[in-house]
């Protein structure tokens, strides 16, 4: 996937991904191929392939650069970072209900964990006291149970309140729900 500067390049980026997720919103991801996203964003194969390489490319893209998660940097209060990042997931996937229900009903919600677990790395407050190979370990862990909480609230129509899905986060962190 491009990550350079150009101008262009981001620009055609950008109406790819568009184009993209207007297709998605009208078809299953099954259904959407790269000459119909071409046509769709006005673009060449040749511009699709040097900056995508992938339709799974486009939805990593759409998850980092529009919809992605960002634990904050600091705890924003005085509590503890668990209890931080349950607050913030839930608000996020309350606030990015729509796009995530276009990943999982087409059976894309995995794509969501390397993100998840990019954001994990980039927080500097996340497992700060770990050992680097720990943190990763849990990193992994916290990105894979994230992706599965999305889908699980998506799948039961997302109908938990903000408060509620927080608390239910919180309490897997804790282990109460073992």
């Amino acid at each position: 996937m491009y990550t350079g500067s150009n101008k262009t390049a981001l620009s055609s980026q950008e109406q790819i991904a568009d184009a993209f997720v207007r297709l998605l919103r009208e078809n299953s991801y099954v259904n959407i191929s790269i000459s119909a996203v071409c046509k769709e964003a006005g673009t060449s194969r040749q511009t699709f392939y040097s900056l995508f390489e992938s339709r799974e490319n486009i939805i990593l893209y759409e998850l980092s650069k529009k919809h992605s998660f960002q634990p904050a940097d600091t705890c924003p209060c005085n509590c503890t970072p668990l209890k931080a990042i349950a607050g913030e997931y839930s608000s996020y996937i309350a606030e990015k209900q729509e796009f995530l229900s276009l990943l999982v009903k087409n059976d894309l919600i995995y794509l969501m964990h390397q993100c998840l677990f990019d954001a994990f790395m980039g927080c500097s407050f996340f497992c700060e006291d770990l050992p680097e190979r720990e943190r990763t370990f849990a990193a992994e862990f916290m990105a894979g149970g994230l992706a599965g909480i999305a889908k699980t609230y998506i799948l039961d129509g997302c109908t938990l309140s903000r408060r509620e899905l927080e608390q239910i986060i919180y309490k897997l962190f804790q282990g109460e729900l073992f």
